[in-house]
């Protein structure tokens, strides 16, 4: 059980620093997009482009990242709490036989 605990801290380590990359994707276009347009020309913040658009393709990548990183973590919660109850000490009931 210590393998699959340490496989899935592997992957919830893997899909942070995914998110964490489509994250930065994700603001540096914003950035860019806000210089780009002038204050009273911004598109209102719903508008993340056209389908297909760059702007959507990242956002879309930063939200399925989320997605997988939420999915990681639970899956790595649950196999810790099954190692915890395995590595839990069995109790011993012993009876007393009186003749």
């Amino acid at each position: 059980m210590q393998s699959e605990l340490m496989t899935r801290r592997r992957v919830l380590r893997l899909t942070y620093e995914r998110y964490l990359e489509a994250d930065r994707a994700w603001a540096l276009a914003l950035s860019d997009m806000k210089r780009w347009f002038p204050t009273g020309a911004r598109p209102y913040r719903a508008a993340i482009g056209d389908p297909g658009s760059r702007m959507r393709e990242l956002y879309e990548t930063r939200a399925r990242a989320l997605v997988r990183l939420e999915a990681a973590r639970v899956k790595f919660a649950t196999a810790k709490q099954r190692l915890a109850e395995r590595q839990r000490p069995t109790p011993v009931q012993l009876y007393l036989i009186t003749a």
